[in-house]
């Protein structure tokens, strides 16, 4: 597949897919793949729980923006996988979408918290606290920025096969309009 951006940047909440649907996104159509979750892992030597644990989000998000800035300014064709708070700097999400293509997956809350019951321990803001307030707050600070990502995919009750085709087929779109 040939885009004008070299990029494609995926969005959305925690536990929504962005890595698994990223890597395998990435081999259908011959780009690199970047989770920068496991990018910060990497560089700081430690897990993204530990680091929140030991640093605070402040400095996560700053570490965060300063690997995807690199990556996007990179020119190899890759998927990025972003943390969920990413959104968070409106700006982020202008630089994302001015170096690449953005992708907001999207999932029904519900299906969501059922997802996560089973594996919250890599997810330092839902450690603690009612995981479906918390998820529900979040999704809601989130969601404006969310949905100015260039396309939005909805996930709920589809296989990662399916997701992919129907990304590959909105890419196409997208490149036309």
């Amino acid at each position: 597949m040939i885009l004008k951006k070299n990029n494609i940047v995926l969005i959305g909440m925690t536990g929504v897919g962005k890595t698994t649907i990223g890597k395998i996104l990435s081999k259908a159509i011959n780009y690199d793949f970047i989770d920068i979750d496991s990018e910060i892992e990497k560089a700081s030597k430690i897990r993204v729980y530990d680091f929140f644990i030991k640093y605070g989000e402040m400095e996560f998000r700053k570490i965060e923006k300063k690997i995807l800035y690199k990556n996007l300014l990179n020119k190899r064709k890759k998927i990025v996988s972003t943390g969920a708070g990413i959104v968070g700097d409106a700006n982020i999400l202008e630089h994302i979408k001015d170096q690449g293509i953005s992708i907001f997956l999207d999932i029904n809350l519900n299906i969501l918290i059922k997802r996560l019951k089973k594996n919250i321990r890599n997810r330092p803001l839902l450690a603690s606290g009612n995981l479906e307030n918390t998820l529900e707050q979040m999704y809601k600070d989130r969601i404006k920025n969310y949905n100015k990502a260039d396309i939005k995919i909805i996930v709920d009750g589809f296989s990662v096969n399916e997701v992919i085709s129907e990304i590959l087929e909105k890419l196409i779109c997208y490149e036309k309009s």
